[in-house]
């Protein structure tokens, strides 16, 4: 639009208009018709492969500009991803979503295509499979599917009839159809269409025709229906299909609720020949699995979160269902809607055994049945269970001529029947009122559903696994178990029904599920860790009981398991054998963490070894570890001296029960029993949540808590990892601690408050960004007993800190006492120490000037302070809050002092932000580096005389059982590299490495020329996986210099790891051998 005239005078040189090229520039997603951000459903601004757009693209030479390869803002890269608007609001895909012209699924398939599992393929239009053409999917394919085409048809894969689809994938490669978008944007309902398998299977139709066609398709692309029951249309195996159900036939005046949301799944008139196995469909807009007509069979289908039906049946479907498992939160209407067309021929007669179908509420207007039979369909229906809260269990209406029983001797002839046998177990309670609610049979005219002979079932608790109490939706929804309860009302074997069809399985039990959890390992329940592992099998002999009265002994090589709180009573003795694993539940059905308490005047007796720990852990698959807050912790509760006023006094463990949780007393002396070799890991569940906060009431627990315990309780070797709450929490009580490692918590990795006076040695903290500090210790201002830890041995390490977390490494307030030596506190803090919220205490760097305990404060001038801030990287030891109201002016005046140095440890990457991102860890101090030297000596029996600060020597005591040491992040403990078996980086004259002796590699090692670097036969070179800056060990001959490295078949010479022998065989971890010569190369 060029106003050449006058006044505008834009006269274009030569005489003319511009020019440009007159092209489609083939952008990716381009919606034809939208008017503003309310109707524009997705975009894709980038060019299709190969279109227009990277053809005709102009260079410029300015420094300034990027050179590119393509005309537009964009190329392949997204860089809208992640922080546009557009972005966050789910109207552009994620950046790795990459569609090119060989992996975009072209909209019609005519010959036989294999889609193979190394490529992501994508679906920018419906995509339609013609006879006789097979389209086969690896096992481990992914399809990602946009939100409509340029029409605003959502893209959807259609097997037409006489085509197949061959997609069998396997429980650990299962095949999947996802949308586009970014993993922070979902789930999402209606990202994309679905799957519509199309056969030539008998239907019934409102019509003469023996065909009918899918709503929403054009004319010819969805028919369905036919004349052979055993038409074979492919096989589904292990399949899921995630986040459907948008529209597939585009109503531009209503857009979003047209009646074309599609299916996860439609069946249209598909035969038996077709097999179906393991499917699984969430989140989606419409009906879960919607079967119209045919009579094709499956097996174990699962269907979660959809917004309509989970399952449904119509148009005269005849087949055969077993183990089906329907989660309907309170969006969702029914598990199964199962329909037919009134008495027209055939009439729908689906035979279904063992449903798990749970629904969790359910809306207004959403009150129906949990299964609804209506419009005269027929069928049987045997081992179903049926739990939850729902307007009934079984609703049956609008019905026909059919037959309806309980009795089976009355049922007539297939398919003029309904059967539903009495003893299917329904369970449903109305939302409002809990008031049960089995049948909601319109037995009136016009419905006229009267029954010849009951509908009944079981009236009584199925007894899952877990099953919460309360829940709405998948977001609230922290765990869950179907499977039956060992002797459970679900598995009791003499009321299961079998059948004599060779279709179906035999199985002892109602419901989907018996001991087997099918859906683990590739359901989105799995995938996203609300099932436990399906290893996990709980039973009556290796589930722990409530409440312990009685000595329990758990025997070595066993695995048990909490599904609810467990309380130790006085006097019983819990004994842990060494190796046994204690595996937990998120929840129980209240929604309390599973957590063992030892009561006052129990024990506990849990003595491991190094070879064989024992380990509290979660029953979620190692998939999805490690996880914060997967279940609940050790509450040990003692009857030791608090702080407080009370003569004795007492308190009580927030988020107990009134009384279940007492601690203290007035022995201070007394034992709870032994901890020795024990891994408390991933737990700090809420073990109270407030149903307004179930994620953060304040009643997340910690790792361990020591309620008041004694110093005849024995503390060692022990490992809280992956926390939500702190780690070790010492509530008053003095018991005493060495070789204790808190690894990743949420919050504080050792906590001290109410009067702890306990002595601790050797502990180390590994404190990542989400971490607040390695130690909180606290007392209770002046009150009474004050807090007096006495710490000798520790390391402290941070990352670097989240936002409002750059707290210091430890933190002493509310008046706390004690005496800290031999400490190394590094990386990146606000502080190493910080003090604060003071009192009438002393606190000084000075052992003159320390007065009488517990009313001092005591650093050790000799501790070691290396701490960094991570927004500046300035150092910064000290965060006193000496002004008023803190008060925290130390003695004499100034700040406390420490070493400022380097602790000189073997490997301490420089960059890390957690356990994701950290490759190897070696706290163990260098030889004759700093941390060997200005080391405190104490006059205390209790603690170990040493040479080093900090909690390790040469000793990596953490070898064998710790997180670090069974996921190689430390080397092994026969790993000792010192000054004379650790290779300098630079080899500049002759170097001999002898037989005798094991060299380490820290480092890159340059042997440079003239250097000969000679290896005796039978050496062993070992590296670690990095160096502090991230560069693989590696060691490099340059040009000039010479390697002479002649072992024998008997002596060979070895490059390898430092990781433990049970780590081995594994790749990269370290780098390698670089040898450079001279000789002619080409460039």
């Amino acid at each position: 639009k060029i106003a050449s005239a006058s006044p505008d005078n834009c006269v274009w040189q030569p005489i003319g208009d511009p020019t440009s090229r007159s092209v489609d520039p083939n952008l990716l997603l381009l919606p034809s018709v939208w008017t503003s951000v309310s109707d524009l459903v997705q975009i894709d601004p980038r060019p299709v492969d190969s279109g227009n757009s990277f053809s005709g693209v102009d260079t410029i030479t300015d420094s300034f500009f990027t050179t590119t390869t393509y005309s537009g803002a964009f190329g392949t890269d997204m860089w809208l991803d992640g922080w546009s608007y557009l972005s966050e609001n789910g109207l552009v895909p994620s950046a790795d979503v990459k569609p090119t012209l060989s992996n975009t699924i072209a909209s019609s398939i005519t010959t036989n295509v294999t889609l193979n599992a190394e490529t992501t393929y994508y679906m920018t239009q419906q995509v339609f499979v013609k006879a006789p053409a097979i389209l086969t999917i690896e096992a481990g394919t992914t399809i990602k599917s946009y939100r409509q085409d340029a029409n605003g048809k959502a893209p959807t894969l259609v097997i037409e009839q006489g085509a197949k689809i061959i997609a069998e994938g396997t429980k650990a490669l299962p095949i999947t159809f996802t949308s586009v978008l970014p993993a922070s944007l979902l789930p999402i309902r209606g990202a994309w269409g679905g799957l519509i398998i199309l056969g030539r299977a008998p239907i019934t139709t409102s019509s003469a025709s023996i065909t009918d066609d899918i709503e929403g398709l054009a004319a010819g692309l969805g028919t369905y229906g036919g004349t052979d029951p055993n038409d074979n249309s492919g096989s589904l195996k292990y399949v899921r299909v995630w986040y459907g159900g948008a529209d597939i036939g585009f109503d531009t005046s209503n857009p979003e609720n047209s009646g074309n949301e599609i299916n996860g799944i439609t069946f249209g008139g598909v035969g038996q020949g077709t097999t179906l196995e393991n499917i699984e469909v969430a989140f989606n807009k419409d009906d879960g699995f919607e079967f119209f007509g045919g009579s094709v069979n499956a097996k174990w289908l699962s269907a979660l979160f959809v917004d309509d039906d989970a399952f449904d049946t119509d148009e005269g479907y005849n087949g055969k269902l077993q183990f089906l498992f329907a989660l309907v939160d309170q969006d969702g209407d029914h598990a199964a809607e199962m329909d037919s067309k009134n008495d027209a021929s055939p009439r729908s007669f689906p035979i279904v055994s063992g449903a798990t179908f749970i629904k969790s509420d359910h809306r207004s207007g959403r009150s129906n049945g949990l299964i609804q039979i209506r419009e005269g369909g027929g069928g049987e229906f045997y081992n179903m269970v049926l739990t939850g809260k729902a307007g009934a269990g079984l609703e049956n209406n609008d019905c026909a001529m059919e037959t309806r029983t309980s009795d089976i001797s009355l049922a007539g002839t297939a398919p003029d029947y309904l059967f539903w046998h009495p003893n299917n177990i329904v369970n449903t309670i109305t939302s409002g009122a809990g008031t049960l609610n089995q049948f909601k049979i319109a037995s009136s005219a016009p419905d006229n559903c009267i029954w010849a002979n009951g509908p009944t079932s079981r009236s009584v608790d199925p007894n899952l696994i877990l099953l919460p109490n309360t829940w709405t939706t998948y977001s609230n929804l922290n765990q869950i178990d179907p499977r039956p309860v060992s002797g459970g009302n679900a598995l009791d074997a003499s009321l299961a029904i079998g059948s004599s069809n060779s279709f179906f399985s035999s199985a002892a039990y109602s419901g989907a599920f018996g001991t087997d959890l099918w859906i683990d390992g590739w359901s989105w329940l799995s995938v996203n860790g609300l099932l436990p592992s399906g290893d996990v099998k709980p039973t009556t002999s290796t589930t722990l009981s409530s409440s312990i009265t009685s000595n329990l002994t758990l025997f070595a090589g066993g695995t048990y398991y909490m599904t609810q709180q467990v309380f130790v009573k006085s006097p019983a003795v819990l004994t842990i054998e060494p190796g046994v694993i204690v595996k937990s539940y998120r929840q129980d059905a209240s929604g309390k963490a599973p957590t063992l308490v030892i009561e006052q005047g129990a024990k506990i007796i849990a003595a491991g070894t190094v070879d064989d720990p024992i380990t509290f852990t979660s029953v979620l698959p190692d998939s999805v570890l490690p996880k914060r807050g997967t279940w609940g912790g050790l509450i040990i509760l003692g009857r030791g001296i608090l702080s407080g006023t009370g003569s004795p006094q007492t308190n009580n463990i927030e988020g107990l029960d009134a009384g279940l949780g007492l601690y203290g007393g007035s022995d201070d002396t007394e034992s709870s029993g032994i901890l020795r070799y024990v891994r408390v890991w991933y737990g700090g569940a809420d073990i109270s949540p407030d149903p307004n906060n179930p994620e953060n009431s304040g009643n997340e627990i910690n790792g361990i808590t020591f309620g008041g315990v004694g110093s005849g309780t024995t503390l060692e070797n022990v490992e809280v990892a992956f926390n939500k709450d702190d780690g070790f929490e010492f509530f008053g009580g003095s018991v005493n601690g060495k070789w204790l490692s808190s690894l990743f918590v949420d919050d504080d990795a050792f906590d001290s408050d109410e009067g702890y006076q306990g002595k601790l040695q050797f502990i180390f903290a590994l404190v990542d960004q989400d971490g607040d500090h390695a130690a909180e210790m606290d007392s209770k201002n002046d009150d009474q007993r004050r807090s007096f830890p006495k710490v000798s041995g520790a390391t402290f390490i941070k990352s670097g800190h989240s936002s409002g977390r750059d707290n210091g490494l430890i933190q002493i307030r509310e008046g706390g006492g004690g005496e800290f030596y031999n400490m190394i506190l590094t990386g990146k803090a606000g502080a190493g120490l910080e003090n604060n919220n003071c009192f009438t205490e002393t606190r000084t760097s000075t052992l003159t000037s320390i007065g009488t305990a517990p009313n001092y404060l005591y650093w050790s001038s000799n501790n070691i302070i290396n701490t960094v801030r991570a927004d500046t990287g300035v150092a910064n030891q000290f965060k006193i809050a000496s002004a008023s109201p803190d008060n925290c002016v130390w003695q004499p005046i100034g700040d406390p002092t420490s070493r400022s140095v380097d602790p000189n440890l073997l490997l301490l990457p420089s960059v890390w932000t957690s356990v994701s991102d950290l490759v190897q860890i070696d706290p163990r101090p260098v030889d004759s580096g700093n941390s060997f030297s200005g080391v405190d000596t104490i006059t205390d029996s209790f603690f170990t005389t040493t040479t080093y600060s900090g909690a390790f020597g040469t000793d990596m005591w953490l070898d064998g059982w710790s997180y670090l040491s069974e996921n190689g992040l430390v080397p092994s403990a026969d790993v000792k590299p010192t000054l004379s078996n650790t290779i300098a980086s630079s080899i500049t004259t002759n170097v001999t490495l002898n037989a005798e002796t094991t060299y380490y590699m820290t480092q890159q090692v340059f042997v440079k020329a003239p250097a000969i670097l000679t290896i005796e036969a039978g050496t062993t070179i070992k590296s670690y996986r990095q160096d502090a800056n991230g560069k693989a060990p590696t060691l490099v001959i340059e040009q000039g210099a010479k390697i002479i490295a002649e072992g024998t078949k008997a002596l060979p010479i070895t490059f390898t790891s430092v990781l433990p022998a049970s780590l081995l065989p594994i790749r990269g971890a370290w780098g390698g051998l670089i040898i450079l010569g001279r000789a002619p190369i080409t460039t």
